[in-house]
């Protein structure tokens, strides 16, 4: 259903150059609705606050500045992550996978929600530069996620823009699987809840197979494709430099994925050796 519905390719193998065109009409109107989400649900956190119980408000209270904006980002990270695994699902398992499948369309017969993964391109660089723009500042925020949210931005709407790399994007806005429960967790951390406990280890493990699942285990064989296949195709269609801009894009997913996977992996080693520990104690 894909390959009637006019998605853009080419059979031009010659390189051309990179010019600058304005993403498709889909793509901004996810992005405001992106930033108009993102914002009302930055508003929504504040007001849920005031109906949770007592003990637990003492405890989002007291939390230091910097703990008290990440934890106000938690709603709309969630909220994100939901509509970006609803709305990319259908396309990412049942779509034409090739690099230069793009379907503009703002309405589609496919998915749940009926709107085209250009749209859900928009809302996902619409929630990126929002959380950036309302950040305290840089260092708060963490600078590996200013260099995710910023190049990650600038890559989807480069690829919007000329209309490439459509089904890897949508895959990668899929990884947002992982983000629900690690959410999960920092809540239930932050209602007082210990690392040790049980329902944070089950939340912690979830967390981590997820990340590992759909974050994680793809990324040899996303290399491997973009080495042998895709490259040559992306340089063909938008020349060298937008290959080189995507290169270098996902190279920096790559070392961002694989950074934050070694310090979990870290963890749930520190995590088990303690309980050995404890236990030879005993």
């Amino acid at each position: 259903w894909l390959q009637e519905a006019g998605y853009h390719t080419t059979d031009d193998t010659t390189p051309k150059t990179m010019i600058y065109q304005p993403p498709p009409p889909p793509f901004l109107y996810g992005a405001g609705i992106g930033i108009i989400v993102y914002c009302l649900s930055r508003f929504l956190s504040h007001a849920l606050l005031r109906i949770c119980p007592t003990s637990f408000q003492q405890k989002v209270a007291n939390l230091k500045f910097a703990q008290l904006y990440h934890y106000h980002s938690l709603l709309p990270s969630t909220v994100h992550a939901i509509i970006q695994i609803v709305g990319t699902y259908n396309f990412v398992f049942y779509g034409d996978n090739d690099v230069l499948t793009f379907d503009d369309r703002l309405f589609v017969p496919y998915g749940i929600t009926k709107l085209g993964p250009c749209f859900y391109m928009g809302w996902f660089v619409g929630y990126l530069l929002t959380d950036t723009a309302l950040t305290p500042s840089f260092k708060i925020m963490g600078y590996p996620y200013v260099v995710h949210h910023l190049s990650a931005s600038m890559a989807w709407t480069f690829c919007a823009s000329n209309q490439v790399m459509q089904p890897l994007a949508s895959f990668l806005q899929f990884n947002e699987l992982s983000t629900v429960m690690m959410n999960v967790r920092q809540v239930l951390l932050t209602a007082g809840y210990k690392s040790s406990d049980l329902i944070v280890i089950v939340v912690s493990l979830t967390f981590f197979a997820l990340f590992s699942a759909v974050r994680v285990l793809p990324l040899p064989f996303v290399v491997h494709k973009w080495i042998s296949q895709e490259f040559v195709s992306i340089r063909n269609e938008v020349g060298w430099g937008g290959a080189i801009l995507l290169s270098a894009f996902l190279a920096v997913n790559v070392m961002l994925q694989g950074s934050w996977f070694t310090i979990m992996v870290s963890k749930l080693i520190g995590m088990f050796s303690k309980k050995q520990s404890k236990k030879k104690e005993q």
